[in-house]
């Protein structure tokens, strides 16, 4: 999987100090989330040593009030502190990506997750310089007018197909597609959500489609059997789905992961292919229903910049939906399984 762990960070700084240009002394202040043996593990760090310029130091004895005050932020929250030097006329981004990294390879050394939403700087002379929170990606649901109407005839119509359970590929697509609605529902804490949450909607998609290998062109042949309206646009979006899931989220690419976490551009542009995979999902399994009604509430994205809505519209799929994959031919079948349109994405 892509692991989308690119963020940006909302900073916030002493400018009379960093206006000096001085390369300043302290410690950083690293804030990580509660978690499985979070409080257990920050406090082992403080048992056992000290960081000195992202190097470890250890240490023969330590006082129990030192390890509670260099693992507790004056907020109450656990941390790991750490020694070192930040000069002010540096790039700050790569300078928290650092630290950034630095977590990362403890995390692995102990072998336990270390999730940081908070890095500051306190310096020896001036105290706290600088504080870096972690930009969450938002997540957005729309109830609009219309789509009130089109749910309140969908609930009188439709309750009873979506309670039958009769059909094992309807019920664990449907299990599939609220797991991945749930996912987009937490908070975005951690790295790996949208991921998840891609991935489920994924798996939804290929049970949906009944092929037993969840192959793609098996799975386009089904859209076009059923014979919706949409029929064409489905099979492109599938097409970009399982490309996307196989290049980005299904294998360990390391191109691709690269690519996904270089910039925010690039994060963003991955992170929007969740809504495009939701959406499949959710038509895929109204294909069928009593009303005929079709709903997709809207749904965006905030990651650097507002993520409008996908609906379906093979316009928005090439344009802001894009996203570099390789096959790019799309072959698009008629309800008898016949070869009736080779559609071209954008070369990657």
């Amino acid at each position: 999987m892509s692991t989308l762990s690119y963020r940006t960070w909302d900073l916030w700084m002493n400018t009379t100090v960093f206006s000096t240009g001085e390369i300043l002394d302290g410690f950083y202040e690293c804030t990580v989330m509660k978690g499985l043996m979070v409080e257990n593990n920050v406090e082992f760090f403080a048992e056992i040593g000290e960081f000195h310029g992202k190097a470890f130091h250890g240490l023969d004895v330590t006082q129990a009030w030192s390890v509670q005050k260099s693992t507790t932020t004056a907020d109450g929250e656990r941390c790991i502190r750490f020694y070192d030097q930040l000069d002010s006329k540096k790039d700050l981004s790569e300078e928290l990506e650092k630290v950034r990294v630095f977590l990362e390879a403890i995390s692995l050394a102990i072998d336990a997750p270390l999730p940081c939403h908070r890095i500051a700087f306190v310096s020896q002379h001036h105290g706290p310089v600088l504080q870096a929170f972690r930009r969450s990606v938002g997540r957005g649901i729309g109830f609009e007018v219309e789509e009130r109407s089109l749910a309140k005839e969908k609930v009188a119509r439709d309750l009873g197909f979506y309670q039958d359970q009769t059909d094992q590929h309807l019920t664990v697509g449907r299990r599939h597609y609220l797991a991945g609605m749930q996912l987009l529902a937490l908070e975005d804490q951690i790295a790996g959500l949208l991921d998840a949450a891609f991935m489920q909607f994924y798996q939804g998609c290929e049970v949906l489609c009944r092929d037993p290998m969840g192959s793609l062109e098996p799975s386009k042949k089904l859209i076009a059997m059923k014979n919706p309206v949409d029929s064409r646009a489905l099979q492109i979006i599938a097409h970009q789905v399982w490309r996307v899931r196989n290049k980005y989220f299904g294998h360990g690419d390391v191109a691709r992961n690269l690519f996904a976490n270089e910039n925010v551009e690039q994060a963003s542009a991955v992170a929007r292919q969740v809504l495009v995979a939701r959406y499949l999902c959710r038509r895929l399994f109204d294909l069928d229903v009593p009303s005929g009604i079709p709903l997709v509430r809207e749904m965006g994205i905030f990651f650097g910049g507002y993520s409008t809505h996908f609906s379906g519209d093979l316009s928005q799929l090439i344009g802001q939906f894009g996203v570099p994959f390789d096959q790019t031919e799309c072959r698009v079948y008629d309800a008898s399984g016949v070869v009736v349109e080779v559609f071209s994405f954008a070369a990657p």
